[in-house]
């Protein structure tokens, strides 16, 4: 009998997959500043660290951002080139990528900048690093974003990837404001190779976010290889950047559940939702933690907890209403097709999946609504025909 796969997410382009377990320490107790507002509570530590793995080395945040001499000298040469005067900053920074990047190879390694400028390769958050680490050369000001893509998947052993996306805005120099004037907005490039219809845009994410994303994928790639030293020491960087990402979280209790401390796996399930806003991934993990164990009240609370979690990709509450789907449970399926079209009422996906819900629960005039709403919204052809077929289908039975 196979285990159902533990997800992991990491942050890729769009030719490859995952994001953040996902994309994506030392400590893990946040100090309270005395001045803070001592009304607000205090966050529980959370025992997470553990003795039993092997010390490795590991890139420094300082490592992960720079560039050679060579490199630095070749941006900067072009940046300052009389030629590209007439150009505003942020415009010849994008240039230059775009002049640099040309047949830049999207494959899903996770790069410091410099290695990726090296090997003219690289997901796309290895593009965003490097992105920022030429910002920084020429103290361009930047923010990143994530992009929710539909996902692909990989399976290894019993840990599945998926995908998502990073997208980095480079900011134009602020200029000195003349007298009653006011920034109603400033100009931007967007450094993203893979603008498509069928992304969602998500939540910004800080500095702190995107580095650990960075620990995150590398500690994804060596958990499916099984490196759990390497996977621990990655983890720990990222834990030290930010110990309320839900998904580094995620990774790290997959990575004890791999080593069967479901114990320590379990408090960090339960300081992810008692502290963060929580993730369909983390509940997701930890319901079938729970349907192994054979807790069957915990498990139901948990599935009624997912209702409640705020998570911005449409696709992971599509993926989490198939499952449900292919197990025969239609009540949870229909459940989270709806979140998956709350979120993105203009994606046909969720639309489908709520048409053969309804059309299983035998509730075919609802069918046929969602299915030809599924109709109108598709932009491929071949699931235009698909959905065309099946709403005739449900015309026919009715």
């Amino acid at each position: 009998m196979t285990r159902d796969p533990l997800f992991v997410v990491k942050v890729f382009g769009l030719v490859l997959l995952l994001v953040g377990v996902g994309a994506c320490q030392t400590t893990d107790v946040m100090v309270k500043d005395n001045s803070a507002d001592e009304s607000k509570p205090q966050i529980a530590p959370l025992k997470w660290q553990s003795s039993a793995f092997i010390p490795q080395d590991v890139p420094s945040t300082d490592d992960i951002f720079k560039l050679t001499a060579q490199q630095q000298e070749d941006f900067t040469k072009y940046y300052f080139a009389e030629k590209n005067a007439h150009i505003e900053e942020h415009e010849r920074l994008y240039n230059y990528l775009e002049m640099i990047l040309y047949g830049f190879d999207y494959r899903g390694d996770t790069y410091t900048a410099s290695v990726a400028l090296t090997k003219h390769s690289g997901n796309c958050l290895s593009l965003a690093i490097l992105t920022t680490a030429l910002a920084n050369l020429v103290d361009l000001d930047i923010r990143y974003q994530r992009v929710n893509t539909a996902p692909i998947y990989q399976r290894f052993h019993n840990v599945m990837t998926l995908s998502s996306h990073v997208r980095t805005f480079v900011f134009a120099p602020q200029t000195p404001l003349k007298k009653n004037e006011i920034v109603v907005t400033r100009k931007k490039m967007i450094i993203d190779y893979f603008p498509e219809k069928g992304n969602v845009t998500g939540d910004y994410i800080d500095e702190s976010q995107f580095i650990s994303m960075f620990y995150q994928n590398l500690a994804g790639d060596s958990l499916v290889a099984r490196e759990y030293d390497l996977s621990y020491a990655l983890l720990s960087k990222a834990m030290a950047l930010n110990t309320q990402n839900p998904e580094t979280l995620n990774t790290l209790a997959v990575l004890y559940k791999s080593l069967d401390d479901e114990a320590r796996a379990e408090r960090i399930y339960h300081y992810a939702l008692n502290n963060t806003s929580g993730s369909v991934n983390i509940l997701s993990n930890y319901a079938l933690l729970l349907e192994e164990q054979g807790r069957q009240i915990e498990l139901s609370k948990i599935q009624d907890k997912l209702n409640s979690v705020k998570d911005d990709n449409p696709y992971r509450w599509y993926d989490l209403a198939n499952k449900h789907f292919d197990n025969d449970e239609l009540t949870y399926a229909l459940r989270y097709f709806k979140k998956s079209i709350k979120v993105a009422p203009y994606l046909h996906e969720g639309y489908f999946g709520a048409a053969k819900t309804y059309y299983q629960m035998g509730r075919t005039k609802l069918a046929k609504e969602f299915m030809d709403k599924a109709v109108e919204l598709t932009f491929t052809p071949q699931d235009k025909v698909l959905y065309q077929a099946k709403s005739s289908v449900i015309s026919v039975e009715q």
